[in-house]
């Protein structure tokens, strides 16, 4: 009868204060800095750079596809919808996302 009341106690306290744990290393802000694995610079870094003239080639074939949006957003308002501009505006969001995403990485 006792073995069952002091089991029952010890998962009472250890349910209450399981919450609160946050482990060994504490909830982060208390590390040394030396705990944390260096920063590593490798070859697969070098290879995300894009190439420069292939960017000028994307960026100027988004400023020419987007040179055509506006005489076909002024059809749609005559009734008149070109069967290409959903492939082109597709094409528009994915030249400026991979455009968006060079930029990204030249800041790092």
């Amino acid at each position: 009868m006792n073995t069952i009341r002091l089991s029952s106690f010890v998962l009472l306290v250890c349910s209450l204060a399981w919450p609160h744990y946050q482990g060994p290393a504490g909830n982060g802000h208390d590390r040394k800095r030396w705990a944390d694995p260096p920063e590593q610079h490798n070859s697969t870094h070098l290879s995300e750079r894009a190439d420069p003239r292939e960017l000028k080639k994307d960026a100027d074939e988004l400023a020419r596809l987007s040179q055509t949006i506006p005489s076909d957003v002024e059809a749609i308002s005559r009734g008149l919808v070109s069967s290409s501009l959903n492939e082109r505006l597709k094409r528009i969001e994915k030249l400026s996302k991979k455009l968006r995403d060079a930029v990204e990485r030249s800041k790092q």
